[in-house]
């Protein structure tokens, strides 16, 4: 009996070994390299990919494993080419030794750190759309300072029918699904719980000085009327947040709006620093020389945006490259301020020698390296010609190139002129090859390399 026993007790064993997943089981190969089980999940966390989702099924898990494969022999094939050495990968690296670092210093500053006090409503509501043009010969026309009074008169005589109906007794979410036309009307109007940032100042300033219940008088906003009813008022605070709010969802996204104040606030005061400044109208400067901020020592001059923009410039046709805008270039400018005050910020805290620093920073850039690489292989040897632009318009301009006008209350359809669409259909071809090239290139590496999966290692179904 006792023989029998311990038979069963190792054949127990046995199973529970041979069913075991363990983190060095090898989940796939390519040229000398292997993949394991625990490399596999570090990287999909790396990637922030749904971990859990991703081991439930072969297909998913197949399609990853192929892509982590393609992006170290991109790094492979990139040092094959010797193109390890440029400006632009110096930059690169630059940026993903700042991503890096401003990602701890916002963990220790802003989302360890932060406290929050906010008022919190939770509303329905029903939006009353007031449209401020009118269709003249097809045209879209703006509405006349007094013929939009007009429209908003008559959509708040609406509105006030709507609330009568609702003292005398009609369901909220039944009138909402009926009249909103706001994407709330599915729910019944429920909007949950917002604060002050997630809604316009003239709806909150009303909300925030009302009681609970069904507000009686219809409120103006932007682009229409609202009915609002207020369900329930709360402090929220980050350590009632979630048991107000039963909602995971939104509760994670109310959150992420108050911690985003308290970074703006936090980067509002790095920007009152004495040795800090910030001249946008050097922005649209022709000359290179010219200083568009300072932080400290650190000085950003307008040849430094030209560069910053030059090495966001991949998926644009070269035949068709125009002049960025100087609203974006404003934009670009601003980011990379904030930036430097970040940074500056986080070294002041020693943030930046730790060695879990230093491998994050790591992997950071041979995934910024990889993309560098593949983006170059995407546009290699890539032209579109005159030629190819017209062929593509006269093969599907009666179908993709055509747009619809109404002739004496008749629709016709009317086919959209060359010069309107060409360069619309430059960057289509463009796009299109370096995909083609992309793909080709993936293919061709994953046999060269001899990728394989072993599916018997494979989680889920």
């Amino acid at each position: 009996m006792k023989k029998l026993i311990a038979a069963l007790f190792v054949i127990i064993i046995m199973l529970t070994y041979i069913g075991c997943k363990c983190n060095s089981d090898i989940l796939a190969r390519y040229g000398d390299t292997t993949i394991t089980r625990g490399q596999f999940k570090q990287w999909l966390e790396d990637k922030q990919f749904p971990v859990e989702t991703i081991l439930k099924n072969k297909k998913q898990q197949r399609d990853r494993l192929e892509l982590m494969a393609i992006e170290s022999i991109a790094l492979k094939e990139m040092q094959k080419d010797n193109l390890q050495v440029s400006e632009k990968l110096k930059f690169l690296e630059d940026m993903a030794f700042e991503s890096v670092l401003l990602k701890a210093l916002y963990d220790k500053k802003i989302k360890k750190n932060t406290d929050f006090n906010e008022p919190a409503f939770h509303i329905k509501q029903i939006f009353l759309r007031v449209r401020d043009f009118k269709i003249v010969n097809n045209k879209r026309v703006n509405l006349t300072k007094s013929e939009l009074e007009k429209a908003y008169g008559d959509v708040e005589n609406k509105a006030r029918e709507i609330i009568a109906r609702l003292k005398n007794g009609e369901k909220f979410e039944d009138l909402a699904k009926q009249f909103s036309d706001d994407f709330s009307k599915k729910n019944g109007g429920d909007i949950g719980y917002i604060v002050k940032d997630m809604i316009q100042p003239s709806l909150y300033q009303v909300i925030n000085e009302a009681n609970i219940g069904l507000l009686e008088t219809p409120i103006r906003a932007e682009n229409g009327i609202y009915i609002i009813q207020i369900v329930e008022k709360q402090n929220i605070t980050k350590k009632n947040l979630n048991k107000i709010i039963k909602d995971e969802m939104q509760a994670k996204r109310l959150e992420q709006i108050l911690l985003r104040k308290a970074s703006n606030n936090y980067i509002d005061n790095l920007m009152s620093a004495q040795d800090v400044q910030f001249n946008e109208q050097k922005c649209k400067s022709k000359n290179a020389k010219d200083i568009i901020y300072k932080v400290g020592d650190t000085i950003f001059t307008v040849g430094d945006l030209e560069k910053r923009i030059s090495y966001f410039k991949h998926d644009q046709p070269m035949i068709h490259q125009s002049a960025i805008e100087d609203t974006k270039k404003v934009d670009i400018a601003k980011n990379a301020f904030k930036v430097a005050l970040l940074r500056r910020a986080a070294i002041n805290e020693n943030m930046h020698n730790g060695e879990e620093l230093k491998k994050e920073v790591e992997k950071r850039k041979q995934m910024l390296f990889a993309k560098e690489y593949m983006d170059y292989i995407a546009g290699r040897d890539v032209t579109v010609t005159p030629k190819e632009v017209r062929d593509e318009y006269e093969k599907y301009k009666d179908t993709r190139f055509t747009t619809y006008t109404n002739q004496k209350g008749k629709t016709e359809k009317q086919i959209i002129s060359f010069d309107k669409v060409k360069d619309q259909i430059a960057m289509m071809i463009y796009r299109k090859k370096r995909a083609d090239n992309l793909a080709k290139w993936k293919r061709d590496m994953l046999h060269i390399y001899k990728f394989s999966v072993n599916e018997d290692e494979l989680e889920g179904k």
